[in-house]
């Protein structure tokens, strides 16, 4: 299974990476499981004077409303309404729809440490995936203005495109994490086909001495 964190930055390209995401899913044969970020309408709520604890609940809220717009987009996608990790189960391609699922499983902190990022990563290591592919509006990391090609999550120690509580979450559950640029699907499509792309590949180190790799 591969989870794809689905940026809101990206909505006027979902339909395009929608199509690019089913062909390259059905060629390598891998299940392909999103989860959208809550986009404008998170910026709106994080821009409020609310309180960390309504704030959580309020932008998994814009991420169910955004499910429910990628939904719309692809008869071929499938509604994931389950409310714990042993009723995930599609084919092909499935939406998270993360309200009923989170207040069922409320473990992440209430912070906006926490973002969709975060909730991608937590969900992709609960269920045993090894990568998650972040779409967003940028090429990848940037640092001095410049593309990171490739760094290890605990590198990750300045202001990026990842959410502050993702490198924990990587190293907990030993995932890697591609992130690259949703205004260019075809990116999101090479990657999955050939594990070669533009953006910034995320390792993690906790996952080769779990698995003796280099």
């Amino acid at each position: 299974m591969i989870v794809v964190k689905l940026g809101g930055s990206v909505i006027k390209k979902w339909a395009e990476i929608v199509e690019a995401l089913l062909e390259a899913g059905g060629e390598v044969g891998e299940k392909i499981l999103i989860v959208p970020g809550g986009g404008e309408i998170a910026d709106r709520i994080r821009a409020m004077n609310v309180d960390d604890e309504r704030a959580h609940w309020m932008a998994i809220s814009a991420m169910e409303i955004n499910s429910h717009i990628l939904l719309s987009l692809s008869s071929k996608l499938e509604e994931i309404s389950a409310k714990n990790f042993e009723e995930i189960d599609f084919e092909g391609a499935g939406v998270l729809l993360p309200y009923c699922f989170m207040r069922s499983n409320d473990e992440l902190p209430h912070s906006w440490d926490v973002t969709s990022d975060s909730i991608a990563l937590w969900v992709a290591g609960k269920l045993g995936a090894e990568v998650v592919i972040k779409v967003t509006d940028v090429d990848g990391i940037l640092r001095d203005g410049m593309l990171v090609e490739k760094i290890d999550a605990d590198e990750l120690t300045f202001e990026s495109c990842l959410d502050l509580y993702s490198p924990y979450l990587m190293k907990k559950y030993g995932i890697d994490v591609f992130v690259c640029n949703g205004l260019y699907p075809q990116r999101v499509k090479d990657y999955i086909l050939r594990e070669r792309a533009i953006g910034t590949f995320v390792t993690c180190a906790e996952k080769k001495r779990k698995t003796g790799g280099r």
